[in-house]
């Protein structure tokens, strides 16, 4: 797998990428009800790279 021509993936758009995820039988795409319950959650060195703020004192509280 080492040799993988990455190539013919980056020349999918965004749309043939979801198509083909539908018609994977194996693909288990969430639902917009599913989505809405994610909880967005950035690694703490993704923070430290991004120099992010630190919460205020009273939000730890």
């Amino acid at each position: 797998m080492r040799d993988f021509d990455w190539s013919k993936v980056d020349a999918l758009t965004d749309e043939q990428i979801i198509e083909a995820a539908k018609a994977d039988p194996d693909t288990a795409l969430p639902t917009e009800a599913e989505l809405a319950e994610f909880d967005l959650v950035f690694p703490a060195k993704a923070r430290r790279e991004k120099q992010l703020p630190k919460p205020p004192k009273e939000a730890a509280e």
